[in-house]
């Protein structure tokens, strides 16, 4: 059988959506009746077509199968200890604790000045706070991990202190078990847990929760005449297949 992907489309946003849900028009996404949908996209290296949510019984018994399983995905509530996704939207606030980010590269490196952004970004609405100390900015150079600690662990131990939801944006296990010491929430590894190794075994062993992400090699090359055959459908792909080897690996 020809391999499908499902994708939710034709949205619906609060009191439409909840009253959409209510006469059993519409999906709720996620578990959060706040935002619900209708049609799905069924998607194939060759073809692409659109079907109403009350029309899903109709589709050949394979496929049919395929999309319920899909849409149980899709459809189920999503939990991380300490957020709340019925209260949407959730606010990141990023703190680039680098020389050379893209847009703040060096503005908040003193832990005066980072303390100030972090009290700054919880005033201004954000409920998780995104620390990072190595760029990986298209092109940037690999940062060593005593170097990348360095930059961050003042700022580590003073949002200990904060009553906020704190993600560390790093791909070195060494970084994550110093930051264990402190209060991390959340992992948010750009290298889609390829970069190290030992990762994988952390966050099993810690049961932490983590942002899987796609990337094109590593930073400094990532740029450099990237091809897809499909970029929708090969990065659909990409995390299907990693989420199979990280279940395995648990298993």
């Amino acid at each position: 059988m020809q391999k499908y992907y499902t994708r939710a489309c034709n949205f619906y946003f609060a009191k439409n959506s909840k009253e959409k849900i209510k006469k059993k028009l519409s999906f709720a996404l996620g578990g959060n009746k706040s935002i619900s949908f209708d049609c799905i996209e069924l998607i194939s290296r060759t073809s692409k077509k659109k079907v109403k949510i009350k029309n899903i019984n109709k589709l050949p018994f394979n496929i049919k199968k395929k999309v319920l399983t899909d849409l149980k995905n899709i459809c189920k509530s999503k939990k991380i200890l300490g957020t709340r996704f019925n209260d949407l939207p959730i606010l990141m606030g990023v703190l680039n604790l680098t020389p050379d980010s893209f847009s703040d590269g060096g503005k908040y490196n003193k832990i005066l000045s980072a303390k100030t952004q972090i009290n700054k970004l919880i005033k201004d609405g954000s409920k998780i706070i995104d620390v990072g100390g190595e760029s990986t900015r298209p092109g940037s150079k690999e940062v060593m991990q005593l170097i990348e600690w360095s930059r961050i662990k003042d700022s580590m131990k003073y949002l200990k202190s904060k009553k906020i939801f704190v993600s560390l944006d790093t791909r070195k296990s060494f970084v994550i078990k110093k930051a264990l010491n402190y209060k991390l929430d959340l992992i948010n590894d750009v290298s889609g847990l390829n970069y190290d190794k030992d990762t994988i075994k952390l966050l099993e062993k810690t049961n932490k929760p983590f942002v899987l992400h796609h990337m094109k090699g590593a930073p400094k090359s990532m740029q450099i005449n990237p091809s897809y055959k499909n970029v929708l459908l090969d990065i659909y792909d990409y995390f299907e297949e990693k989420l199979k080897q990280i279940r395995k690996k648990r298993n």
